[in-house]
Order: C-alpha cells, then sequence, then structure tokens
C-alpha cells in the first residue's frame, strides 16, 4: 500500500456515541435532534441512512461524554422500547484531511484499520475530511495506524504529531460556541448532481477488501464525494454503509465490488444529488443539525443519507428535490448567493 500525502489529523475526545436502528419513521431524525437541542446537548457528529423496504433506518450519533447517558434516556424515552440503541461511554473522533474525494484515501484507511485490527463505530465525510468513531482505548494505536497508511508533512512520525496536539489540547476544548443564531451563517454551499447512491451491509472483516475496491478505483480518477456508515451491532461486526459515486462510474463500481466482494449485495439508487454546508460552527454548537431536519420535515423533503461533522453538514436527496430542499433551508440559515 503506498501512502498518501495528507495535511493533518484532528481528535476530538471524550464522547459518547450512540447507535439507533428502527424502522422507518419521516419524523424520528428531526424529533430526536430536537430533543437534544432542548437540552442544549451539543450533537458533535451524525450520520444517518434513511430505511428502505428491507432495512431499518439507521442513525450513528455523538455527544460529548459527560451528556451521554442523559442523550441515551431522552432518545430511549423518545423512541419506545421496541427501537434498537446502544451507548458506548469512551469513544473519540478522528478525522484525516484534505481527503479531495480521493478514493484512495478512504481505501488506504479501511485497509489499515482492517489489518490492526481496530473496530470502528462510525464514518462520516464532509468536503473536506473523513471522520471516523473509535474506541478511546484504540485511538493512539489508530493513530499510530494513520502513519503507516499517510504522509503528514507537518508532522514526521506520531510522536511528532502528538507533541503538536498537546499544545493546543486545552485551545481545541474551549473553542465551543454557547450564542444562537437566528439565522445560521453559511460559509459555503457545494452541490453535486448525477449521483448515484450504494449502499451495502458489510461485515466488519471484509473492511479491508471494501478499502481495496475504493483503492482499485483510483486509477480511473472516480471521485468520493460522500460516505456514512454504523454499526447495526453494538459490537460493530457489520456496518451498514452509504457512499454516493458519480452516475458515469456505475458500471466500474459494479464491476470493482462484485470482484472484491462477490457475496454482498449492495443496493443502488439511481439519480440523487448531494449538498453540504459549511459553516464556522456546525461542530461546537448545539441546534444546527435540528434546524435542518426540521426544515426538510416540513417540506416534506426526506434525506436519504446525511453526514454531519467536524464543520460541514453533507445530505443526500432525490436530484429532484435539490433545488426545493435549498429554497427552503434558506428560511434557516444564511446561505450566500
Amino acid at each position: 500500500m503506498d501512502r498518501v500525502r495528507l495535511g493533518g489529523i484532528k481528535i476530538a475526545e471524550g464522547r459518547s456515541h450512540m447507535v439507533i436502528a428502527r424502522p422507518a419513521d419521516e419524523g424520528a431524525l428531526a424529533d430526536i435532534t430536537a430533543r437534544l437541542a432542548a437540552e442544549r446537548i451539543n450533537l458533535t457528529q451524525l450520520a444517518f441512512m434513511a430505511a428502505n423496504r428491507e432495512q431499518d433506518e439507521a442513525i450513528s450519533l455523538c455527544v460529548e461524554r459527560a451528556d451521554g447517558f442523559t442523550s441515551y434516556f431522552l432518545i430511549k424515552a423518545l423512541l419506545g422500547h421496541g427501537d434498537r440503541i446502544h451507548l458506548r461511554e469512551d469513544a473519540n473522533i478522528l478525522a484525516i484531511f484534505p481527503h479531495d474525494k480521493k478514493t484512495v484515501v478512504t481505501g488506504n484507511l479501511l485497509v489499515q484499520l482492517a489489518a490492526m485490527p481496530i473496530p470502528v463505530y462510525g464514518f462520516a465525510s464532509t468536503p473536506a475530511a473523513m471522520a471516523f468513531v473509535v474506541a478511546a482505548a484504540d485511538t493512539a494505536r489508530a493513530i499510530d495506524g494513520l502513519f503507516d497508511a499517510f504522509t503528514f508533512p507537518a508532522y514526521p512520525s506520531p510522536f511528532d504529531w502528538h507533541a503538536a496536539y498537546q499544545g493546543q489540547e486545552q485551545v481545541l476544548k474551549e473553542i465551543i460556541c454557547s450564542y444562537e443564531e437566528q439565522v445560521i451563517k453559511v460559509y459555503n454551499v457545494a452541490q453535486e448532481t448525477d449521483l448515484d447512491l450504494w449502499r451495502l451491509d458489510l461485515p466488519a472483516a471484509q473492511l479491508g477488501a471494501l478499502g481495496t475496491v475504493f483503492q482499485d478505483l483510483d486509477p480511473f480518477g472516480i471521485r468520493l464525494p460522500f460516505l456514512v456508515a454504523a454499526p447495526l451491532q453494538e459490537t460493530a461486526e457489520v456496518l451498514r454503509l452509504t457512499c454516493c459515486f458519480a452516475r458515469s462510474a456505475a458500471a466500474r463500481v459494479e464491476t470493482c465490488l462484485a470482484e472484491r466482494l462477490p457475496h454482498l449485495q449492495p443496493i443502488r439508487y439511481q439519480s440523487v444529488a448531494l449538498f453540504s454546508l459549511v459553516g464556522p460552527h456546525f461542530g461546537d454548537r448545539h441546534g444546527i443539525t435540528h434546524a435542518l431536519a426540521n426544515a426538510m420535515r416540513k417540506a416534506t423533503v426526506t434525506p436519504l443519507a446525511m453526514s454531519c461533522a467536524m464543520h460541514s453538514v453533507s445530505v443526500v436527496v432525490s436530484e429532484t428535490e435539490l433545488d426545493r430542499t435549498l429554497q427552503v433551508l434558506s428560511h434557516s440559515f444564511q446561505i450566500p448567493a
């Protein structure tokens, strides 16, 4: 595996992680984010995958560790006993950047995590970064592994990275925004159309094989603009993964999947679009994900998948609903022309 040059690593320590699986419910995401926002609980990462006829809706989210039990019981009371919800208290979020939508970046990451092996409890992409959740006990080993898969010009070794991070740790902890905007500011909006959405249930033992699929796609110039994943069980033995590729790449993606993962049966949704909102405080304050989910519910737009990580929110919708969705969001977000 050739190492890929990247800019850096970010870490968000001291998180609680939850995974929720439930039958289709158009209001569940908005209701969950509303309950957390009402309690002023900051949602530091979220991955959402809508249900279909065969599969439950899947939601993976992170909050501050101190808010873990409160969030768990709030969501449990909201959804009832029929839904599956698992809490992990000792989690950290790692992010590598910039990936430039290169499949080889995600491919190297998956291959390395599988080789170690390190259980992963969720993935969430942004236009610039790929974020993933691991147990706190596995974090140091995961960072060491990143230096086997990537090069970071500013940090020749894990030791150099740790030394630089320790100097910034307190500063990073203090960057928490407590104010609320009537209209949430957005720095940039990115849109992509002519996409297909691919969904598959992947045994954790085959994570490396999927990484190889992404590596195989790189020489063809195929980009990966969106990816989220969440475990279907508390042990993370199976991951539900959703990603997007250009519609023109469908035949090549299908061929690579069939070669590396012949027993999987991916589901492909055609004619989807992706939009990403990049803002100054999306990773630091409560209520932003609720504003998005609530606006989409009022507009009767159902997100097919969603990623909230770092300072970005990315949403996959039907291509026919893209313009209407952005128009509705302009009431809650200050979107640049």
